[in-house]
């Protein structure tokens, strides 16, 4: 599809400095000194009291000290607004926020983010890449700042949080800077003294930090009973003291008093006001005006206000020491209080009722990220505006894993108003897609098409009948499929909406059987995607299950498009190492292949929210293992395959994977297990199945009726078989009739017949230097049968030998490829993992273990922390569980 890309997961770069310390900040030593000694040893160090207490500053000044101490602490911050309300953006922005950190990401952290949409175990198992990457940095620590973190309450993103702190390496402490207590495990860790609170008491102004006060804005200090007086009054709040002070009679050292309107008001939004009249009229407005940005830059001030002066006017209002933090230095940019930002914007509507939503309007228009412009239109009720916005962004936000926020925007629009938008229903359609909810997702493709049809916009009709397309086929409904191929036969497309026309050809052309579609469809969509790079997703990374590995001809294809998808695009190196390991176990040696499936399952491992990845895994696992003689282990790793598999998709593509294990029991000579699946396997298929698996029901048929000696009932089947094979190729991990159709003339005594089926496929096998197949028929009586036919095979001698040579070389790894060879998906822990989790089982603490096993500490802390995320698990208690389980 049409693909305009847009850095959505990199938040604006201001989110991640670390504000500028204010001239008149009040130095607090004593409060410092021990929370820079405990935080030594916490996970986390919460900074909790109501707004104007003096968080971030406080937060600042830990974070200058923390990169200053001995440890010299690397310092990242994060500026939380309302924007970060999912586990999505809250990642996106820490992730954001390590990046020049330079970790050593096992894979791409766009990829690592598209799995943290909720707090699966499998989000929390990606989480577990996070917690890898800095764990690998033992020289140096770093401190992590997330400040206003009172602006996320989505549950999934907290408890995804609280998993990062839970099992963050020893190297890395937290600072948290909140109003209100964040719903973490706070118990656990502050009864094992890992938790610095700080609280309100501890961020109240005393005496002495009121006189510093009053010293560093140069004021002539008021008597000690005047400022006992306001400390009592505010209670010690910082910004009411703030304000006192910017209130104070000029020369006289004394106070306003608290009476009269201000007993009846509250104390902030009465000395903002006294505030605010003190600006001059034109910064007045400026301020109001400008209270609608998150942050304030001079582009945009000067959008809003229309002042040309705006970089000017931020640098005087700075110095008149408003409510004001510098996000950046040199732009600059700068941002409100939110106590302060608050009382503006509420001065805003009293004074000029309804003229925010035009300020929202004009900053959304000089916005030059559409993430930020969004929030912009939704406020100002320009509903078009904000869903361009969302289509400009949403394939930048679907190949990161950004489904739910997108949903979340479309579901801020007027639902009246949007039901009859087509571009809302193409991108929910593309969001139904990415999670293989094919029928929602044909429909809303359909109604956008439809619309598009209707209001002349060709090209967008064209990106929603790709996708259209591509559902019909996945759905089996292959007419309607067909349909869509002929409409855009003809259209002048270019190369990046060309691709998934492509890429259903190709689909198309397997469904059906049509080895001639199949690569037509992948030649032209590699050529296309060379030309198109931003076209990659999603149709190029939905080559990677394996149904088009080894069928004629289709090698160098796929090569080529895992070529292109090793260029940094997200989304698409997720599914290279699956593209990789299927061409090398039926193209390559069995080392080559060996390794790449490690990679594989690695990943797999790392990512088990993928399902794609997770599904083609396993499969070819089974495979592996299968030919190496393990059949019970390949069985018990195909049969986890249904349980990842989404309702929409399962009901049409279940009976593909019990093929899977129908060729498992063939190659082991399993007629029991064979004529378990016969009853579904040979019933006429459902209309949501595609035809080629016409040709599976009489090739199992046979095969069963083979192993069970029933020879003119096979040949019958098996011929069957071969003929519809030949119109209608099913995917070659599915099954080939000419192996067995050979066995069975040979048996009936007819060897010129069955060399003839045999010498077909070892023909293929050595023009397209395929191995598959061979591997994953019945070892024993294939060679039996090939040394007997073979003096009356056409296939040169040459080629032959090998053949024979690297089929044997499989054979051989059978015996000591053992299966934790493999790393399988459910056994990810190191040898020394297996020790720390044992003396863990026993109750042991950290300190026992280290000792026991010559481990530092914080080595031990690393380990166990990584045991968790490795298996999904939430303490201690559970894991002992889990290995007295095993």
């Amino acid at each position: 599809m049409d693909n305009t890309r847009n850095a959505s997961a990199a938040p604006a770069s201001s989110k991640h400095r670390i504000p500028r310390a204010r001239r008149d900040v009040v130095p607090r030593p004593a409060l410092l000194a021990p929370v820079l000694e405990q935080a030594a040893d916490a996970r986390l160090v919460l900074v909790q009291a109501p707004a104007g207490f003096g968080k971030t500053t406080l937060l600042v000044q830990l974070a200058a000290a923390l990169a200053t101490a001995a440890s010299g602490a690397q310092v990242v911050w994060v500026s939380l607004d309302a924007e970060d309300n999912d586990a999505n953006r809250l990642f996106a922005a820490l992730f954001g926020a390590l990046a020049p950190l330079d970790l050593p990401w096992a894979v791409p952290p766009a990829t690592v983010l598209a799995q943290l949409q909720d707090a699966s175990p499998a989000a929390r198992t990606a989480l577990g890449l996070l917690t890898d990457a800095l764990g690998v940095r033992p020289e140096s620590r770093i401190a992590l700042v997330l400040d206003d973190l009172h602006h996320v309450t989505d549950a999934a993103a907290l408890q995804l949080l609280d998993t990062l702190i839970a099992r963050a390496p020893p190297e890395l402490c937290l600072l948290i800077g909140s109003r209100t207590a964040p719903p973490l495990s706070l118990a656990r860790w502050r009864a094992g003294g890992e938790l610095v609170e700080l609280g309100l008491e501890d961020l109240r102004f005393d005496l002495g930090a009121a006189q510093a006060l009053c010293r560093l804005r140069g004021l002539q200090a008021p008597s000690d009973a005047a400022l006992q007086a306001a400390l009592a009054r505010t209670h010690g709040w910082v910004a009411g003291l703030h304000l006192l002070l910017g209130s104070a009679r000029a020369g006289t050292g004394s106070l306003p008093a608290l009476a009269g309107p201000a007993a009846h008001r509250h104390l902030f939004d009465y000395f903002a006001q006294e505030v605010l009249a003190g600006l001059p009229p034109p910064l007045q407005q400026f301020v109001l005006y400008g209270s609608v940005l998150p942050e304030l830059s001079p582009a945009l001030c000067q959008a809003v206000t229309g002042r040309d002066d705006a970089r000017a006017v931020l640098d005087d209002l700075f110095g008149r020491q408003l409510f004001l933090s510098a996000l950046d230095d040199t732009v600059p940019v700068l941002r409100f209080h939110d106590l302060f930002r608050d009382f503006l914007r509420g001065e805003l509507e009293r004074r000029e009722p309804g003229h925010a939503a035009a300020l929202h309007a004009l900053a959304a228009a000089a916005e030059t990220r559409a993430e930020r412009a969004v929030p912009h239109w939704l406020a100002a009720g320009r509903w078009a505006e904000a869903l361009a916005a969302l289509r400009q962004m949403a394939d930048g936000l679907l190949a990161v894993g950004g489904t739910h926020r997108l949903e979340r925007w479309l579901d801020q629009l007027p639902l009246a108003w949007r039901e009859a938008q087509a571009d809302a229903a193409l991108l929910r359609g593309l969001c139904a897609w990415s999670r293989w909810d094919w029928g929602l997702a044909r429909d809303e493709f359909q109604r956008s098409h439809d619309a598009y049809a209707q209001q002349g916009r060709p090209r967008d009709r064209y990106v929603a009948l790709g996708m259209l397309g591509a559902c019909h086929n996945a759905l089996g409904e292959l007419d309607r499929a067909e349909a869509v191929l002929a409409d855009a036969a003809d259209a002048p497309l270019p190369p990046a909406l060309q691709v998934a026309f492509d890429s259903l050809q190709a689909w198309h052309g397997v469904a059906r059987g049509d080895g001639a579609a199949v690569l037509t469809g992948l030649a032209a969509m590699a050529d296309n995607a060379a030309r198109a790079p931003e076209a990659r997703y999603p149709n190029i990374v939905d080559m990677s299950y394996g149904h088009f590995t080894g069928l004629p001809g289709t090698r160098p294809l796929m090569e080529r498009l895992g070529r292109l998808c090793r260029a940094d695009q997200p989304g698409g190196e997720v599914q290279v190492p699956a593209l990789h390991a299927w061409l090398a176990f039926w193209h390559g040696e069995p080392g080559t292949a060996r390794e790449a499936l490690h990679e594989l399952l690695q990943r797999q491992r790392q990512l088990p929210g993928d399902t794609m990845l997770g599904i083609g895994a396993l499969h070819l696992h089974s495979l592996h293992l299968a030919a190496q003689g393990h059949t019970a282990e390949a069985l018990a790793a195909i049969a986890q395959v249904p349980a990842l598999m989404t309702p929409g998709f399962s009901r049409g593509w279940r009976r593909t994977y019990a093929h899977v294990q129908a060729r498992l029991h063939w190659r082991a000579g399993d007629a029991d297990g064979l004529a378990a699946l016969l009853p579904d396997l040979s019933r006429p298929r459902s209309a949501r199945e595609w035809p080629v698996l016409d040709t599976g029901a009489p090739l199992l048929q046979g095969q069963h009726a083979l192993l069970c000696g029933e020879l003119a009932a096979a040949r019958a089947h098996l011929e069957r078989a071969a003929l519809l094979q030949a119109g209608a190729r099913l995917p070659a991990f599915m099954g080939d009739a000419r192996c067995a159709l050979a066995l069975c003339r040979a048996a009936q005594g007819e060897p010129e017949a069955a060399a003839a089926a045999l010498d077909d496929l070892l023909c293929e096998a050595v023009q397209d230097d395929g191995l598959g197949s061979l591997l994953l028929e019945p070892p024993a009586r294939l060679q039996a049968l090939w040394q007997a036919l073979a003096p009356r095979l056409r296939c040169p001698a040459a080629a032959q030998a090998r053949l024979r040579g690297r089929l044997a070389a499989w054979l051989a790894e059978g015996p000591r490829a053992a299966v934790a060879d493999a790393a399988p998906p459910d056994d990810p822990l190191s040898a020394r993992e297996r020790e720390v989790m044992a003396l863990l089982a026993e109750g042991q603490s950290n300190k026992l273990i280290a000792r026991a096993l010559g481990l530092s500490l914080h080595t031990v802390k690393r380990h166990v922390a990584n045991i968790l995320t490795k298996l999904a698990l939430d303490s201690r208690t559970q894991a002992a569980a889990y290995w007295h389980r095993r």
